[in-house]
């Protein structure tokens, strides 16, 4: 049988794309190929560019009948904004929109659509620059997002052995909030309505991550789109980590709504994406500077020369990827 896209997954067709790119020349003034959050490139000045971009697609990362245009729109900037962010000290500046919609959709649904896009990018700054529309069975919004840095761009694989790492926020609401979605329950209780906010309206990390970089030495940094585990997968490449899992940062909402089962919430904490807080890596010695810089980050483990491995009170906890998977 022939092997399919599947066979690969989104990671290995990345890979694959990686391996069969064009090469980059000198002229090209490449500073940070495909592969991280980011592009980078060297202009003439020697300021550093950033470019990312992120497909959103009816019914896979969002449903019209659980959420407004307004949050489609703020959610489409914001998850570009995040990979933004994940670069350090960096201003997103010029958006390009692609939009593929149904023709049966309401003109009165892109008009909530456009004016959120347009109010998210007033937020941060950002200028519309353009895009292109077309017709698609579903809608589908794509984002470039084209940025610049002001200090050398972090990396995801650039730690050393002992750094520390650390998270932003909170891990597993929005996987929660999706499931509560999925449900269909028509009478939320007040913890469940945090978690699908966590959901819907996703917030870049931008500013704390202006913040750290300016005043610590990140030594590695991304966003948690893809959930902790990928995200410390990432961070690890040809390295390992010891994790402390009930270090992980969880919501009072996220506690509620598993009723405090541990094990629960380790699944919930590990393998929901969407979150968009950082996951980071700084010289143990920076450590106390960090926490007094800012409050809302938390230690759970330490980058290591062998594997990654979970630990709960010291002892191994195994877990396999159960995230989610386009292919």
């Amino acid at each position: 049988m022939a092997k399919t896209i599947s066979n690969l997954g989104e990671f290995g067709l990345i890979d694959f794309i990686k391996k069969h790119n064009t090469k980059a020349l000198k002229y090209h003034n490449v500073y940070l190929d495909i592969g991280d959050d980011c592009f980078c490139f060297n202009s003439y000045n020697n300021s550093k560019y950033v470019v990312t971009t992120d497909i959103l697609i009816e019914n896979v990362h969002f449903k019209k009948e659980w959420s407004t245009p307004e949050q489609i729109g703020k959610k489409s900037i914001e998850v570009n904004v995040s990979d933004i962010a994940s670069m350090g000290n960096a201003k997103p500046l010029y958006a390009f929109v692609s939009l593929g919609i149904p023709k049966d959709t309401s003109i009165n649904f892109i008009k909530k659509l456009f004016s959120s896009i347009k109010n998210t990018c007033i937020k941060y700054g950002i200028h519309l620059s353009g895009g292109d529309t077309v017709g698609a069975k579903d809608i589908t919004i794509s984002i470039t997002l084209i940025g610049i840095c002001y200090d050398k761009p972090i990396s995801r694989d650039t730690a050393k052995y002992g750094d520390l790492i650390f998270v932003t926020g909170t891990f597993g609401d929005s996987l929660a909030g999706f499931e509560i979605l999925s449900a269909g329950k028509k009478i939320l209780k007040s913890f469940e309505k945090n978690l699908i906010k966590k959901h819907l309206e996703p917030q870049a990390k931008l500013e704390i991550a202006n913040l750290i970089s300016k005043n610590i030495k990140i030594t590695s940094m991304t966003d948690c789109s893809d959930g902790l585990f990928k995200s410390i997968e990432l961070l690890t490449k040809n390295k390992g980590a010891n994790i402390d899992l009930k270090s992980i940062p969880l919501s009072r909402s996220l506690i509620k709504y598993k009723n405090n089962n541990i094990n629960n919430l380790y699944h919930y904490a590990l393998f929901g994406g969407e979150e968009f807080e950082l996951v980071f890596t700084i010289n143990k010695k920076d450590k106390d500077r960090l926490e007094k810089l800012v409050s809302c980050v938390k230690c759970i483990g330490t980058i290591t020369k062998n594997k990654v491995i979970f630990l709960e009170n010291g002892k191994e906890k195994k877990f396999q990827y159960k995230g989610y998977k386009h292919f």
